[in-house]
């Protein structure tokens, strides 16, 4: 594959990863709590090799004897110039809090500010800015999937079936006494995993207790998501177009190549 093509088909991948992402935001615009993702990308160089070409007026005869005169009289350079292509890191997590909305549900939570909710799953702890709670059966208080939020004592939250107040600082009492805390816990941005279930996990170590933050909780109230709609639906197009030139140039470069062989034929 010349440096051409390759150059072309990389395009048209990390283009197709962020089209990925950025689909993904829209469709979670209308998602509680949500946080929006995008694309890192880095850049790396080519070794020298067989693929890369001197520029023109370099000279290397004399590098191993007059026969190895550059391309397009000879071989290629084996010293010639690298070539810099770009690629996806991965995904990073916008955290930027997203609008409050009043739902007047007393089960209903808002995060103010940084940091987390905990979830009590299966699979260890995970975290999530969705404060859209119910109680079960058992009288404990549980995400939407049905997993336990944690309090500060690290145990599930038993509120049972009496009406709640929720503080600003996540205490939860009901008309007898006080149940517990919500458990609040910063995360580093790059540790966040998405795991599905507008949850993330985060490497052992990671949480730090927010005892302190800026802003609170709000009772009856939801975090929506921080996807901008009209903005996702302008990057996808600018995206998309881009991908389509991309391809053109891969065919178009096809075609040349597919001409070149059969004039390589007749010679």
């Amino acid at each position: 594959m010349d440096s051409g093509l390759f150059a072309a088909v990389n395009g048209a991948l990390r283009a197709e990863t962020r089209l990925d992402v950025l689909a993904n935001n829209l469709a979670n615009a209308n998602t509680t709590g949500f946080k929006e993702s995008d694309v890192t990308f880095d850049s790396y160089m080519t070794k020298p090799g067989p693929q890369q070409f001197p520029l023109p007026g370099d000279s290397f005869l004399g590098l191993y004897g007059p026969r190895y005169i550059p391309f397009p009289f000879s071989d290629p350079a084996t010293n010639a110039y690298s070539v810099t292509y770009p690629r996806t890191n991965g995904t990073y997590t916008n955290v930027t809090q997203g609008a409050v909305n009043q739902t007047g549900n007393p089960l209903d939570v808002a995060l103010e500010g940084e940091g987390y909710f905990v979830l009590n799953t299966p699979d260890g702890r995970r975290y999530t800015r969705d404060g859209s709670f119910t109680i079960n059966a058992r009288g404990e208080l549980v995400n939407k999937d049905g997993f336990q939020v944690l309090g500060t004592s690290g145990g599930a939250l038993v509120v049972g079936n009496s009406r709640v107040e929720i503080g600003p600082d996540g205490s939860i009492t009901n008309a007898t006494s006080r149940i517990g805390r919500l458990l609040r816990v910063g995360l580093p941005a790059a540790s966040l995993e998405r795991v599905g279930g507008n949850m993330y996990q985060a490497p052992a170590g990671k949480e730090t207790l927010l005892d302190n933050a800026k802003g609170g909780f709000l009772q009856g109230f939801v975090e929506q998501s921080n996807a901008n709609a009209v903005r996702g639906m302008t990057q996808m197009i600018e995206v998309n177009r881009g991908f389509e030139v991309y391809m053109q140039m891969i065919k178009a470069l096809d075609a040349l190549d597919g001409q070149a062989t059969k004039i390589g034929g007749l010679s």
